[in-house]
């Protein structure tokens, strides 16, 4: 762990040219205390590109470095400083980052899987929003210039999320500004809830939960009150049908059309308390399945 988030730990050497530093790494497993300082690390004339494999950087700098035309397959990156770094046709391939400063990071042209970072910063550690959402807001803008749009999808969701965890740091610790306790719930509430119950639009394991404990809830009001929505069949019989006696099919039969309009239960209430909870009923299925389209287009078609 970095001690300070801007700095190594200790005191690293300094490599100064980019040979002596290929040759670290084509040498060992592990680079370990390395600050490299040349503007640019990029492959030689006459070769395309530069492949590193499997390989571990510890408390190793590349601030304010161009990496271009490079593969990274199988590395770990901790505790390592990516300050001002740009990604320029770079390639990682099955790499994880854990605790890497990536302050004004730049990425273009690159293959990498934004879960890569996901385990980059700690949940509870707010102070680091503004450094998480620049990073995932680059990791977006390189996906969907890339064409990756499953990437940018799970780039998209985080960059989100890391949005509200900055509107946190905004108002509980004044960083990278100050807000009013009216501008963070403005800023912090729909973003929690729209995470939270749809998953922004991006996620359809979100809505599927929150279409299920919707649709239980509604099917257990529906077995409370069935007695009370006076209900009647409309063009012909249901054989599970009773007004007044509660039926679990019936009342599944109904819950399904109500919330989904997908299943013609042949029930209609007919008192007013009836009325209303079918109405509730169905604004809420179809809010949910406008959130639904939304997600499928996400996923699908984008």
């Amino acid at each position: 762990m970095l001690t300070n988030f801007f700095s190594l730990n200790g005191i690293p050497s300094e490599v100064s040219n980019k040979t002596d530093f290929i040759n670290i790494v084509m040498a060992e497993d592990e680079i370990i205390n390395i600050i490299y300082r040349p503007d640019i690390l990029k492959p030689k004339k006459d070769h395309p590109r530069i492949k590193i494999e499997r390989k571990s950087f510890t408390n190793v700098s590349f601030s304010k470095t161009i990496l271009k035309n490079i593969d990274f397959t199988s590395c770990h990156f901790e505790d390592c400083l990516f300050i001002g770094t740009k990604f320029d046709n770079c390639k990682f391939r099955q790499c994880t980052f854990q605790n890497v400063n990536t302050h004004e990071i730049n990425i273009k042209n690159t293959y990498i899987n934004p879960e890569s970072f996901i385990n980059n910063f700690e949940k509870s550690d707010i102070k680091k929003s503004n450094i998480a959402v620049h990073l995932f807001q680059q990791l977006l803008n390189n996906s969907r210039d890339e064409e990756q749009s499953d990437f940018a999808r799970i780039s998209n969701y985080y960059f989100k999320t890391w949005q509200g965890r900055l509107s946190r740091s905004k108002f509980h610790h004044k960083k990278p500004y100050p807000i009013t306790r009216t501008e963070f719930y403005m800023e912090f509430l729909p973003n929690y809830l729209n995470r939270k119950v749809f998953g922004y639009g991006l996620r359809l394991r979100n809505f599927t939960y929150t279409f299920a404990v919707f649709f239980c809830i509604s099917f257990i009001t529906n077995w409370i009150n069935w007695k009370d929505y006076g209900m009647h069949q409309k063009d012909f019989a249901i054989d599970s049908f009773c007004p007044i006696t509660f039926d679990f099919k019936a009342n599944l039969y109904y819950t399904l059309d109500v919330m989904t309009q997908l299943v013609d239960s042949q029930f209609q209430p007919s008192s007013d308390y009836g009325m209303t909870m079918l109405t509730l009923q169905g604004i809420t299925g179809f809010v949910l399945f406008s959130f639904l389209i939304t997600v499928l287009i996400n996923r699908f078609v984008k």
